[in-house]
């Protein structure tokens, strides 16, 4: 048996593969990994707070390994601070992570050179999947969670906050992929196989980041 670490945003990707793992008895799954920004704490891009995702991890009962990074941050230091939590990683007998990644060839060869620079490999089990047929067996497995994140130029506003369900994916505008593989949209997983219990939240207003390109709704722990 293999000990990997998840990549984890929250959102259905990662969810599922975890969902996936949890069910093979290959892996020993030793943590969740999340990216934060120092300044927001929240999840740069998915904008939910830090305090959400812990809630997911506890319900799911696991521990979570939180890298968090000034917003300026440029590339040498992300690169720097996460071969640093890879090189841990290596000491507690970690040398594989697991990415939810479905067909974005660009960011899954920074990974692995990332990785590759430290000793370390990424799995991708999701890699070249259907997105139509993932987004339904995602649901189907009785998964629930809420669009938290749109790019405006790509989708409505009226869009956000939506849950990720049967209805939202028929009322998807043409050329946007089914799981937002593209960054048209991000979500948060609230419930669904993994957890022991639904994760309780509020939804509050919207608000804009990148100068209104993208548009996000505000979920409070509750």
């Amino acid at each position: 048996m293999k000990n990997v670490i998840v990549s984890w945003s929250g959102g259905k990707d990662s969810a599922f593969v975890l969902f996936k793992l949890m069910r093979n008895g290959e892996y020993i799954i030793k943590g969740l990994l999340s990216t934060t920004s120092e300044e927001t704490k929240r999840l740069p891009i998915h904008e939910v707070s830090t305090s959400l995702i812990q809630e997911q991890a506890t319900s799911i009962g696991l521990p979570l390994f939180e890298v968090s990074l000034p917003s300026n941050a440029n590339n040498d230091l992300y690169k720097k601070t996460l071969k640093k939590q890879f090189d841990q990683f290596k000491n507690n007998d970690v040398y594989t992570i697991i990415y939810a990644d479905l067909f974005l060839e660009d960011i899954k060869v920074f990974r692995d050179q990332l990785l590759s620079e430290v000793g370390m490999i990424g799995e991708y089990p999701l890699w070249g999947r259907n997105t139509s047929a993932l987004a339904e067996d995602f649901i189907s497995k009785g998964f629930e969670a809420i669009v938290t994140t749109i790019d405006a130029e790509k989708l409505p506003s009226e869009m956000v906050g939506k849950l990720y369900n049967k209805s939202f994916l028929e009322n998807l505008p043409e050329g946007v992929d089914p799981c937002g593989e593209n960054g048209e949209f991000h979500t948060f997983v609230f419930n669904g196989p993994l957890f022991q219990y639904s994760i309780p939240f509020s939804v509050g207003e919207t608000f804009e980041t990148v100068s209104g390109r993208f548009l996000h709704v505000e979920i409070h722990s509750s």
